[in-house]
């Protein structure tokens, strides 16, 4: 093993360790660097270092509280350590070299506090680099780098995250290490395959020059029921990507739990037309109507329903959101967004909600206006119910949905249409506040 591998330290892996930790377990702790650098700068940290390799820890015994020789894809941390004994896990450069990370991710939510977070880095195999040796035909591998031959494991920003998200894990990107991608004309014709898949430019490029993730993960510990409920959904969704439905949707073990019923709609014209296409076929009384690139993670499906049994039989459902904006006119719900962390309360009042996924009863009272295209309908459904005295408030759950997004953060010209057209039907309202910005 090259030397400079056990002496290195990872400066923006380092930079993300949270100033308050004071019992941190690290995975891969090499010589001890990473710790012994942390423990000089913060007083009264307990910092505990994992690794295989005997000769690295014969140097981290010097300079950490307490390290032991762990072969992570033959032994189990649960057998070692107490649960809910750390706050801090770190792992630098690992995770690729795990046969089951799903698994060694379910022990360390067991032995993390309730406020215990992750820090990780992650090589991300869909840097441009990889992508030239796929096209090429040769993905020798390297004695380093993102083709490390001690690789078992390959990720990208989406499988990665969605590894977090079905053990618990709300992951966020706190950093990244970049390349600068050089114009070239394999550049341009891999900018142009993108785009013909409905990648745009901006995001490709984000995503073609990202060499390392620094990942930032939370505890999702929402209770779901231990009780079983009998109740599914319907979800509906409009396709445009065949492609990006099957990664997402139809791979959602969220989904999988509850035998939802799965009915993608194609060619329809407006949301509302989708939606209506879809609430004839559906078996069920609650529809989920959501964008192909949303995934539902492990225990996702589990808690939704269980929160729609305990809201209880109204006599006008309202709809239900999982992000958007409270009468209080703050954010609310939870949703990790592309790499992006939204984690905010859960309301009883919203008057905004993201289009990325919405909970509709088949016998609700408010209705999906044929108007207002592709964009801001939820909101619309809020507004519908807060000026209806017989309607239930719209609601916002905190479930761990991931919205797998490929657009460029930039509004089209159709969002800006369909906002208008809400301003001139409330008339009433000076300001109208969405996650995208109010609308005056």
């Amino acid at each position: 093993m090259n030397k400079s591998y056990f002496d290195g330290l990872n400066k923006k892996l380092f930079d993300s360790i949270p100033n308050s930790s004071k019992r941190i377990l690290e995975l891969g702790c090499a010589n001890g660097r990473l710790g012994s650098t942390y423990k000089h700068l913060n007083e009264g940290v307990h910092w505990t270092g994992v690794d295989n390799s005997s000769t690295a820890l014969e140097k981290a015994k010097d300079v950490l509280d307490h390290v032991i020789q762990v072969d992570l894809n033959r032994e189990s941390l649960l057998s070692i350590f107490e649960k809910k004994h750390f706050d801090t896990i770190v792992i630098g450069d690992l995770l690729e070299h795990i046969v089951k990370p799903d698994k060694l991710l379910d022990e360390l939510f067991e032995l993390t506090t309730d406020t215990g977070k992750i820090v990780c880095c992650l090589p991300n195999m869909s840097h441009l680099s990889v992508v030239q040796k796929i096209i090429t035909g040769d993905i020798t591998y390297d004695e380093m780098g993102l083709l490390d031959k001690t690789h078992l494991r390959l990720y990208s920003p989406a499988s990665a995250f969605k590894l977090f998200l079905d053990s618990q894990w709300l992951p966020n990107l706190k950093d990244q290490y970049r390349t600068n991608l050089q114009e070239s004309q394999f550049l341009r014709g891999i900018l142009h395959a993108s785009n013909s898949l409905g990648v745009p430019t901006k995001t490709a490029l984000k995503n073609l020059g990202l060499y390392q993730m620094i990942i930032e993960c939370t505890k999702s510990i929402d209770i779901i029921s231990q009780q079983p409920i009998k109740m599914s959904l319907s979800v509906v969704v409009p396709v445009t990507r065949q492609w990006e439905l099957n990664e997402n949707i139809m791979k959602s073990p969220g989904l999988k739990e509850i035998n939802a019923e799965i009915i993608p709609i194609s060619n329809a014209k407006t949301a509302h037309e989708a939606y209506e296409e879809g609430r004839k076929r559906a078996k069920n009384d609650w529809i989920l109507f959501a964008h192909q690139d949303l995934y539902l993670p492990q225990g996702a499906g589990n808690l939704i329903i269980s929160n729609l049994s305990a809201l209880g039989l109204f006599e006008s459902p309202p709809p239900i959101g999982f992000a958007g904006i409270d009468a209080g006119f703050k954010k609310a719900g939870l949703l990790i967004d592309r790499t992006a962390l939204f984690s905010y309360p859960s309301s009883n009042h919203a008057i905004s909600i993201d289009e990325c996924a919405v909970l509709l009863h088949r016998n609700s009272r408010v209705k999906i206006d044929s108007n207002l295209g592709w964009h801001t309908w939820a909101t619309d459904l809020c507004l519908q119910a807060a000026i209806k005295e017989d309607i239930e408030n719209a609601r916002i759950l905190r479930i761990p949905l991931f919205h797998n997004s490929l657009n460029d953060y930039s509004l089209p010209d159709a969002y800006h249409s369909s906002a208008r057209t809400l301003k001139e039907k409330y008339p009433e309202f000076n300001r109208i506040e969405t996650l995208c910005g109010a609308i005056v």
